[in-house]
């Protein structure tokens, strides 16, 4: 069975918010008709973007640079579809922004990061201090135990 699934995405500059003749240049991804917007956290000249062709003109060092800049934005954000699709994750917009600013990583809980530091730093450790490490360990569990139970009917009522 095929699915078909469009995926597209256009530079623009909102000139709306230009200051001194610069401009902010943005991403919009689209997906099936889905769009969303990534600022690009660079400004550029209006008088060198070419609405057309999505690039600056120009032949300038500036110019070039930039057009490659866009160039590798572009293949960034055509790599995060690609990893949803491989992984047969839901190509959606939100998620290739997840993906593309790096926030659909694992999360860590605090009992993960104990574990990591204890293995992979107690052999280093004398043991006086690997001691220390473990009972302020204990003490940071006995806390958030006694917080969670303190507020535990404020998560209840949500």
């Amino acid at each position: 069975m095929r699915t078909t699934s469009t995926f597209s995405v256009l530079f623009w500059v909102y000139e709306q918010r230009a200051k001194n003749g610069e401009a902010p240049v943005y991403a919009r991804i689209s997906v099936d008709n889905k769009k969303l917007n990534i600022s690009l956290k660079r400004k550029i000249n209006l008088s060198l973007w070419d609405s057309r062709a999505q690039r600056l003109t120009g032949t300038d060092a500036f110019s070039l640079e930039f057009n490659e800049f866009l160039d590798q934005e572009y293949s960034r954000l055509f790599q995060c579809y690609q990893e949803l699709r491989i992984e047969g994750k839901l190509r959606t917009v939100e998620n290739i922004k997840k993906k593309y600013f790096g926030e659909d990583g694992k999360l860590y809980s605090l009992e993960d990061i104990f574990e990591y530091h204890n293995t992979t730093c107690f052999s280093k450790l004398s043991p006086n201090t690997s001691r220390l490490y473990i009972t302020s360990q204990n003490y940071v569990r006995r806390f958030i135990k006694k917080e969670y139970n303190r507020t535990d009917y404020y998560l209840q009522e949500l």
